[in-house]
């Protein structure tokens, strides 16, 4: 199966330069590279242009703008239309792919052809190692409620933002979130790294969607794809390692650079995409075929393992 990765960068270029190597070093090689790279520099050119070069039986497309974080939210609607794997695989520039991950997304979408889009499970690191388990679930893995959003509570009732509350103790008998949204409205985790879709049931479905936020576009987006009935699945699996750092943050002490309170701008989302919710909504998540779907957390051979990747990274990024 060929793998589309869709990098997004914006101004870090030794961060994209380890993104592309982590990238080139995967044991599935069968993939592309379209990169999205926001108000372009020369020097991020050069990456781009010694990584084609490297790789040069690979397709690699480099995508600019002169407006910062502009491609941040439209990345997501240009790149299926670009993208000529089966499945494309998100990666953003400070993050890096495990080395295994194309291969177990290709095999798990191969042998699950129902399975539509899925996120989840990564690692945290700084220079010092691996830090911190980040690991996702469907919100029918979330434990069950009796609480329930208000406006879901009346029947047919749009826009479901109002009223803006939850009913504390609504059911006698506890019930599970009902979609992505939904949890994010109880403000519980649902969907995170690594993003992956099926290009053609996207393909499928994007027109219906509107991109507005460029710091929130992740939930907008898999929100989305939830209400418009897309199958999908948390990945338990560790696919990514997110960089933790302060070179270049979109945000600092809540507010974004275009002066965007990123608090309100969660909220402004989660009503927006619930705006597509359809009445008596129940996301369609789905068992899958994938025996190694699973992680034993930050385990000293995975410590070992990201020591190893790293060496390797390091070791192409410097040569």
């Amino acid at each position: 199966m060929k793998v589309t990765v869709v990098v997004r960068t914006y101004n870090r270029p030794e961060f994209l330069k380890e993104a592309l190597v982590s990238i080139q070093l995967q044991t599935h090689t069968d993939w592309e590279v379209l990169i999205f790279d926001d108000a372009a520099s020369v020097e991020n050119f050069s990456i781009y242009n010694k990584f084609k070069d490297t790789n040069s039986d690979k397709r690699v497309m480099y995508i600019t703008t002169k407006q910062s974080y502009d491609l941040f939210q439209n990345s997501w609607l240009i790149a299926p239309d670009l993208a000529e794997g089966e499945i494309m695989v998100r990666l953003d520039d400070d993050d890096l792919l495990a080395e295994d991950a194309l291969q177990f997304l290709s095999e798990t979408y191969t042998n699950n052809p129902e399975l539509e889009f899925s996120y989840g499970s990564s690692v945290t690191f700084t220079e010092n190692g691996l830090n911190e388990l980040i690991q996702t679930r469907t919100c029918y893995e979330h434990p069950k409620t009796h609480h329930e959003w208000a406006p879901y509570t009346i029947p047919n009732n749009k826009p479901w933002r109002e009223p803006w509350a939850f009913y504390r103790d609504y059911y006698s008998e506890a019930r599970h979130m009902t979609s992505i949204i939904h949890c994010a409205k109880d403000n519980m985790f649902c969907v995170f790294h690594t993003y992956v879709m099926r290009t053609s049931s996207v393909k499928k479905v994007k027109d219906k969607i509107v991109m507005t936020s460029k710091f929130v576009d992740d939930l907008e987006f898999m929100g989305s794809l939830d209400y418009l009935g897309l199958a999908q699945t948390s990945i338990k699996k560790i696919l990514t390692y997110l960089r933790v750092h302060n070179a270049g943050r979109i945000s600092d002490g809540g507010r974004i650079t275009d002066n965007t309170n990123i608090f309100n701008e969660n909220f402004r989302i989660r009503d927006k995409v619930d705006e597509i919710r359809p009445s008596g909504f129940l996301s369609k998540v789905i068992p899958i075929h994938a025996p190694d779907n699973l992680n034993n957390g930050i385990t000293n051979e995975l410590k070992v393992t990201f020591d190893g990747f790293m060496t390797k990274i390091k070791a192409i990024v410097n040569s």
